[in-house]
């Protein structure tokens, strides 16, 4: 399920989007895994810094009696898990620029430039195949 959190500048989903959520998690069976994505965090993780949903309860609400509900998120460039009840959150960092720790200056403006660690505060993964890490690529530049 994709909310949109995002479009309205009030940082809600809106009593439409969130009528249709209602109904589409009618039609579900509560035991069937979810898996919700959105732009902000539906909890209130920093509001003073736009970090939530200002409707985000009326959400999480509507998915409580879903028993296995995965919630994906963005919008902090961070790397964060939590817990709702049930309901995991998570969130991972940007392939962009980082921002500050959650609630930890004054408002989340982009962390300045290391040229000592230029990627320090960015999301990179590896994967490994059988054992062996693949080849990696980083901004255009195999790594392996």
């Amino acid at each position: 399920m994709a909310l949109d959190n995002v479009s309205d500048r009030g940082t809600t989903l809106g009593s439409e989007q969130l009528a249709w959520m209602r109904a589409e998690l009618a039609r579900l069976d509560p035991d069937a895994p979810l898996v919700v994505l959105a732009h902000r965090p539906l909890f209130p993780l920093v509001p003073r810094w736009d970090w939530h949903t200002r409707d985000g309860d009326q959400a999480l609400a509507l998915l409580m009696p879903h028993k296995n509900v995965t919630v994906f998120y963005g919008h902090i460039h961070q790397e964060h898990h939590q817990m709702t009840g049930h309901i995991a959150h998570h969130s991972a960092r940007s392939l962009m620029f980082p921002l500050p720790a959650p609630g930890t200056a004054e408002k989340p403006t982009a962390l300045p430039w290391d040229p000592a660690a230029p990627y320090r505060g960015l999301g990179w993964r590896e994967v490994e195949v059988d054992g062996a890490k693949a080849e990696r690529i980083e901004h255009g530049v195999s790594a392996a």
